[in-house]
């Protein structure tokens, strides 16, 4: 098997109250150079085109790779990654929605924005209080399983219900509640998510934009038809900025089996789950969270006693 990177992820790379508000973790600009001098401190930065020569025989990475990956297509990525990697010469691969004028928000991100007004018990709670009884049923039972699998994130006892078993209930109620709380759900998507401006600005840039789907969903708990139409949504999107092959990242880390003939079918060369440590194939490629405060022994560098920083 050709060599794989380490990887890292980010999602959210923004100063506390910067709009919209999101009350999703993530790391400050501040906090994010740091952490970009440390990669190069202990480790070699490659991008997407010596990831590809790897994975396709044509060249050998170094032993110390590491591949920087950001996902949804967040406004921060123009305002705050985009200038940390160019001043130090660094490229990234930015995992984009295949947006269309006057989409929204999708599941995922509309709890992010109502967390960054309410609790999560409060959002729990409105979100479950506008449930049918059945769903109300359904959505306690799913609760009990999440606990009782021990998640390493207790919020997912809560929210993974909602995004995975109850997606297609819980979506308008989202949708209307941000209405209300935060503002029209299609004009915060369009300050949260990245404009084709800002978009064409990274691939300008030198970065490779990768696909992530339509709508953000659990690919492995949706139709396969569903499955090939967030993946041919985004291709179509891809084809539009750069040639292929490209790289793919799974929403929520979700990769349903065999999913690896349907990305090369649609011109995608490696597929990138959320799982640190999986490696199996190029495929089933794992990342390293950057919010994690032990990401760089997560990536297998140890740094010197006395180095400070995250």
């Amino acid at each position: 098997m050709a060599s794989l990177p380490r990887v890292l992820m980010w999602h959210y790379v923004r100063s506390p109250g910067a709009e919209p508000r999101t009350g999703y973790r993530g790391v400050d600009p501040t906090l994010f150079a740091a952490q970009l001098d440390r990669i190069c401190r202990y480790a070699t930065p490659v991008g997407w085109p010596a990831v590809l020569a790897s994975i396709s025989g044509a060249a050998a990475l170094p032993r110390d790779a590491v591949l920087l990956t950001f996902d949804d297509g967040l406004i921060d990525h123009h305002r705050a990654v985009l200038p940390a990697l160019s001043a130090r010469g660094l490229s990234g691969v930015f995992f984009v929605l295949a947006r269309t004028p006057g989409d929204g928000l999708t599941l995922g991100h509309r709890l992010h924005v109502l967390l960054g007004r309410w609790s999560a018990e409060r959002v729990r709670a409105e979100v479950e209080n506008r449930l049918s009884e059945g769903d109300r049923a359904r959505y306690r039972d799913a609760r009990l399983a999440m606990a009782r699998s021990k998640p390493d994130d207790r919020d997912d006892v809560w929210k993974r219900p909602l995004q995975r078993e109850l997606a297609a209930a819980v979506d308008p109620i989202l949708a209307r509640l941000v209405d209300d709380v935060v503002g029209p759900d299609a004009d915060v998507a369009d300050r949260l998510y990245l404009s084709a401006g800002q978009l064409r600005d990274l691939v300008d840039a030198g970065m490779t934009i990768g696909g992530h789907g339509r709508t953000h969903p659990w690919l492995d708990g949706v139709p396969g038809r569903r499955v090939r139409d967030e993946i041919t949504a985004s291709a179509a999107q891809l084809a539009t900025l750069a040639p292929g092959p490209w790289p793919f990242a799974y929403p929520y880390g979700a990769a349903p089996r065999s999913i690896g003939a349907l990305l090369a079918a649609a011109g995608f060369a490696a597929g990138f789950t959320t799982a640190a440590t999986q490696r199996s194939d190029r495929y089933h490629i794992g990342r390293v969270d950057g919010d994690d405060p032990d990401w760089l022994a997560a990536l297998g560098f140890a740094a010197p006693s006395g180095d400070a920083g995250q």
